[in-house]
């Protein structure tokens, strides 16, 4: 007989409850003697906002290879030496795997899309989805891509001209206008849906969602993470959200309600997605523009054979990564780069004399014309190689596994042992990318990309420019290409239009989910930071306000 009665928790989920409530309070209390001599004594340098020196200094160190500790003691690997990568994501990619702790994490956060499944689930769903980021698709999205380049420059000129000093320039937060205006690419691009008309100087609560995950990445956070994949297994899934309504701590609260903001817009469009597709003969831009993209994964899926078949839950979930994913990281690397403009105004002056010889901003380029930009070009790989906005994976030995490193050696690593894959400590070897490989120099990439390492016979695995920036292998950044595009639109329609230089605060650069921008301040006599990435803009054909 069936019951309409909630399923009350077993002993054996109660037993599990009480279990996790005392190892969190165990953990936490060994963790506070950060000072002694302890395998835990990493954490506060691997977890850790101010972490970013130390992730770039184990591959300065200890040449591509180096041991630390996890949560709980256990051993783990460093690894950003050029072999050792190649045969982890291209030799012999099968034998690695995401980690637990990183599925699980996603798929409370996501849902069950491409960062948070894997096997053949995970092939089944990138399958679905890539056609969307195919070469036809991606040329077809230009004009739309100007669009909201162009609106983006609309609001932007009028702050600047209502708020502009005597000298023209106005003080804007770039970063917070690069997470809006890429959320509104990808949302106008791939899924015909405006978060975000840029018509204001106020954010919506999608993105504001966004960029709270993107800087929670607070140890207390990280801690309670390494129990995801035992708090799935709690019972059935109404017990396991009302034990993360009582979880006490504000990181997981608010995690959760960025959570509930994400996936019930991705309801939303799907909803959305399918009455337009039984309204196709209205024909409206926001109508073809879902039957072009949201439509074909929507009726493939629908045809598709049970075992093909995606769960709404699973589309939900990919428009969730795909969402995210596409935002966080351009925002991030856009962020960057227009800092890096900003102190080097001669490099940025180069941009935009080549960009206005190409015709902008009077004409929208082609994609030819834009990936013929030379410094351009330069400027966006040399930002990526030293700046990637995510500087470094972690995966899981399935099987036992000897990886070579160096010249002529080789470590044999353990069933079940957690690497760290380092990203930016890959970027930045002078073994590959010469004795300069720590600075900022686009001019590398200007005679040609055979010439811009030192030894043309070392090959990192990355899918774009031989780096790691967009990962490489069968995990690899599916949307590589889309970035590229988005990324050189909004900087040509940018540059094009405005000077941008730096201001007297101190920019940060902070480890979270992904690298983000804060400005340290003082309040009330105590150094603090704000989120943010404070930049003067200016519009050097208009006249300063007042």
């Amino acid at each position: 007989m069936f019951s309409l009665l909630p399923t009350l928790p077993s002993q054996r989920a109660l037993f599990d409850i009480l279990t996790y409530y005392v190892l969190f309070r165990v953990l936490k209390w060994s963790l506070k003697p950060w000072s002694s001599p302890s395998p835990l004594r990493n954490l506060g340098q691997l977890f850790n906002a101010k972490g970013l020196p130390f992730h770039l200094g184990l591959g300065e160190l200890y040449g591509g290879m180096a041991k630390v500790h996890g949560f709980f003691g256990d051993e783990q690997l460093y690894i950003s030496d050029p072999k050792a990568l190649q045969e982890i994501l291209i030799k012999n990619p099968d034998a690695w795997e995401e980690t637990e702790v990183f599925i699980e994490t996603n798929r409370i956060i996501f849902g069950p899309g491409l960062v948070s499944t894997t096997g053949d689930v995970h092939k089944r769903q990138r399958k679905m989805v890539n056609p969307v980021f195919s070469p036809t698709n991606l040329r077809n999205l230009v004009p739309t891509f100007y669009g909201v380049a162009e609106r983006l420059m609309d609001v932007l000129t009028r702050e600047i001209r209502s708020r502009a000093g005597v000298d023209g320039f106005s003080v804007l937060d770039m970063s917070e206008w690069m997470s809006r205006a890429a959320l509104e690419t990808v949302g106008q691009t791939v899924l015909g849906y405006s978060f975000d008309p840029l018509d204001s100087p106020v954010n919506n609560a999608y993105t504001s969602a966004i960029r709270e995950l993107m800087c929670s990445h607070t140890l207390s956070l990280s801690l309670v993470r390494q129990f995801a994949p035992f708090l799935v297994r709690l019972g059935p899934a109404w017990m396991r959200r009302r034990f993360v309504d009582w979880t006490p701590n504000w990181a997981v609260q608010k995690v959760k309600d960025m959570s509930d903001v994400m996936h019930n817009t991705a309801v939303n469009i799907l909803a959305d997605a399918r009455v337009n597709m039984r309204q196709q003969s209205k024909k409206t831009l926001i109508s073809l523009l879902l039957v072009d993209f949201i439509g074909p994964i929507v009726s493939a899926n629908d045809t598709a054979g049970r075992n093909e078949r995606l769960s709404e839950a699973e589309l939900a979930g990919q428009l969730t990564v795909m969402i995210f994913g596409a935002q966080d990281t351009s925002s991030s690397a856009l962020s960057r780069l227009i800092y890096q403009l900003s102190v080097r105004p001669d490099i940025q002056d180069n941009i935009r004399k080549e960009i206005r010889a190409a015709g902008a901003p009077e004409r929208h380029l082609t994609i030819e014309e834009i990936f013929a930009l030379p410094w351009l070009d330069a400027v966006l790989k040399e930002t990526l190689r030293l700046y990637p906005p995510v500087p470094f994976v972690r995966r899981t030995a399935l099987q036992e596994c000897t990886v070579p490193f160096g010249h002529d050696s080789s470590v044999t690593i353990p069933q079940g042992t957690i690497i760290f894959l380092g990203i930016a400590g890959a970027n930045r070897l002078p073994s590959v990318w010469g004795p300069h490989a720590k600075e900022w120099k686009p001019e590398r990439w200007l005679v040609g990309d055979v010439h811009h390492k030192v030894d043309s016979s070392v090959h990192l695995p990355g899918i774009y420019a031989e780096m790691m920036s967009f990962l490489g292998g069968k995990r690899s950044c599916i949307g590589y290409r889309f970035a590229q595009i988005e990324i050189k639109i909004l900087l040509i329609s940018l540059i094009s239009r405005f000077e941008i230089l730096p201001t007297e605060d101190d920019v940060v650069w902070n480890l979270s989910q992904i690298i983000s921008a804060s400005v340290r301040i003082m309040k009330e006599g105590v150094e603090a930071e704000e989120k943010g990435l404070p930049l003067r803009v200016k519009n050097p054909n208009s006249r300063a306000a007042g």
